[in-house]
């Protein structure tokens, strides 16, 4: 980890700039917004002292996060190779996935699209690679797609990693782009992760406390907090605990929804957490008890075990899923509260009509249904 001191300059004058001012070895930075991290926060906007000191300790917050996380300082020398009309494809290829690879992208997305990418350079044929990309045939890449066809959910998500690419070639090389937006499109079915009843949650937790203690915490948490379990609970250290670990900080970068989130945690979890950082440093993982973090398929492997136990003892049934935990919690919330930006807030969408989705369990699916059962709106 960067060893980094960071600190805050301000004064009492509202006419006078207040910045993070940050030092690592021997280079020093001063940071009046949180431009360079992709998030919108200007303490000099502020119109009271109070206001702007609150803002600034959130700057504070976030820049330390991306240093530890590797995303600071930003590489400012971060210079496009130049390119031109006689460019092989192969080369324009290259150059999109390095500029992927520095952008500020989550390293999971970054691996799909190298991934995505190798697969399109070993499918062409030598010609087409060394070749100019204009000479590239829509009925190539149709071909080449059609190797995602196992679902429609996996050739959409293809086909948009794909456009991904190819979009960062068109920002420094004009091509016909249309022979991406021209392929073929698939209809993916909305997946319904079943909601659990009252007496089926408490057989599979129970089932998981005695058979995989990990998973057991990550469903209860996914309940409890309403958090995600992979991007959310997997990555979960001793200091996002805070208030005597009564509540969960999440910064803008460490959640979906790119805003700061503070999540409240009911007593049963509290008490099992409690257990879980005893002896745990600042960076511990809640899980590991160490830095490193487990993968990204921890609890999707141990899941899928899980499952075909639980499935065997006929307490589980096939549409219910890790997810369910967050869904059944949502239902739960919605059935005694009757407020949508509660819940929405709670599970920490940026969009309500993700949230609707949420309550698909209640037979409802948009906002002309939900009016049935919430009359407020």
């Amino acid at each position: 980890m960067i060893k980094a001191q960071i600190s805050i300059s301000t004064t009492d004058d509202l006419t006078k700039r207040s910045y993070i001012y940050i030092k690592i070895g021997n280079k020093k930075y001063k940071e009046y917004t949180g431009v360079k991290l992709g998030l919108d926060i200007q303490p000099n906007s502020s119109i009271t002292i109070k206001e702007r000191t609150e803002q600034l300790r959130i700057l504070e917050y976030e820049f330390r996060k991306a240093i530890e996380f590797g995303k600071y300082p930003v590489n400012q020398s971060k210079l496009r190779i130049k390119t031109t009309e006689n460019t092989p494809l192969k080369e324009l290829l290259d150059i999109a996935i390095n500029n992927k690879r520095k952008a500020n992208l989550s390293p999971k997305y970054v691996y799909h699209l190298e991934k995505l990418t190798e697969k399109l350079k070993q499918f062409l044929s030598p010609e087409e690679l060394n070749g100019n990309i204009n000479n590239l045939q829509r009925s190539r890449i149709q071909e080449y797609m059609n190797q995602f066809n196992s679902s429609a959910s996996n050739y959409m998500i293809s086909r948009r990693h794909i456009k991904a690419i190819f979009a960062e070639i068109d920002k420094d090389f004009e091509f016909n782009t249309s022979i991406i937006n021209r392929t073929d499109k698939r209809k993916a079915t909305p997946k319904l992760h079943q909601i659990y009843s009252d007496n089926q949650i408490k057989e599979v937790l129970l089932f998981l406390k005695t058979n995989h203690k990990d998973l057991y915490l990550c469903c209860l948490m996914s309940y409890g907090c309403l958090l995600r379990p992979h991007n959310e609970i997997r990555l979960l250290k001793r200091y996002h605990f805070k208030n005597n670990v009564t509540e969960i900080h999440l910064s803008g970068d460490e959640n979906k929804g790119k805003k700061i989130r503070t999540v409240p945690i009911p007593h049963y979890v509290r008490e099992l957490i409690i257990e879980r950082l005893e002896g745990l440093s600042y960076d511990d993982n809640l899980f590991t008890r160490k830095p490193e973090i487990h993968n990204p398929y921890y609890f999707s492997t141990a899941w899928t075990r899980m499952f075909k136990l639980m499935e065997k003892k006929g307490i589980i049934e096939k549409k219910q899923t890790i997810y369910s935990f967050r869904h059944t919690a949502s239902v739960n919330v919605y059935k005694k509260t009757k407020d949508l930006h509660i819940l929405q807030q709670l599970l920490g969408h940026s969009d309500m009509i993700v949230t609707l989705k949420y309550l698909r369990g209640l037979g409802v699916h948009n906002a002309d249904e939900l009016k049935h059962v919430m009359p407020e709106l």
